[in-house]
């Protein structure tokens, strides 16, 4: 059951976004009510103040990280959350003030929240950058085409004739990347199509939610969410995920046997 709900709340293309935007402005409204309420339950300080002026001028570069994805977000975020840990444990230990601990509480959960929607293949895919050689790095090879709304419920190999080549580089929680030289739009739908090595396809429709490219002449990255419209999309995200850890172990093998 939580298992549906999780797939349900993912599919919405929007409610991802929504709740994202929200829990990043919550956060800095927490953080900022929590200065003040420690401003005005001691005696005024000036550190107090400068904190306060510090977390008002931080709030745009930080939110510009999410909006714009850099990877900075996440050293931000980690630093972030061992601060406010402190906070809560300063102020419900050392200052008796558990008020003050509960709301600096409830900043660091918006963090942690935020932090794991922001961890999906849609915003910030983990790639295997350190890998120099592409032979061994973690992705699958993949057909792309847009989707054709018609008559036929289930996409079938037919339809990929004309279709680009791509690669899928990750692939968690009912998501994933992919990369492709050809440009998308964000709300386009897709088919992506997948063969093992024994010929087997899997077929998956999916939304485009997120694109960006490093620079020009390399490939964009999208971030897709899958659609799960019926119990057989289900079992060919699983059927991907399947070929997606098999091609991992076996590029794995073969990496250790040119060591």
């Amino acid at each position: 059951m939580v298992k549906t709900f999780f797939i349900k709340f993912l599919s919405h293309d929007r409610t991802e976004s929504r709740a994202i935007s929200f829990f990043a402005r919550s956060l800095f409204f927490l953080i900022h009510l929590a200065i003040m309420t420690e401003i005005i339950a001691g005696p005024l300080k000036f550190r107090l103040f400068f904190r306060l002026g510090l977390f008002l001028w931080f709030t745009k570069p930080y939110l510009k990280t999410i909006k714009n994805r850099y990877y900075t977000y996440w050293s931000l975020s980690i630093i972030l959350s061992f601060y406010l840990a402190f906070k809560v444990s300063e102020q419900f230990y050392q200052f008796d003030r558990p008020h003050t601990a509960i709301i600096y509480f409830l900043a660091l959960l918006c963090l942690i929240l935020n932090m794991f929607l922001l961890s999906s293949p849609i915003y910030y895919p983990i790639v295997s950058w350190w890998e120099y050689d592409f032979r061994f790095r973690d992705d699958l090879k993949i057909q792309i085409k847009p989707e054709v709304l018609s008559a036929i419920s289930q996409p079938t190999p037919s339809q990929f004739e004309d279709a680009i080549q791509g690669r899928l580089t990750d692939l968690r929680r009912y998501a994933g990347c992919v990369s492709a030289f050809q440009e998308y739009k964000i709300g386009d739908q897709l088919l992506v199509k997948a063969t093992d090595s024994s010929q087997e396809s899997v077929i998956l429709k999916g939304v485009v939610m997120s694109k960006r490219r490093e620079y020009f002449g390399r490939p964009w990255n999208y971030g897709m969410q899958f659609k799960f419209d019926s119990r057989i999309s289900r079992n060919r995200y699983n059927q991907l995920k399947k070929m997606w850890k098999n091609e991992k172990n076996k590029k794995s093998k073969l990496r250790f046997s040119y060591t």
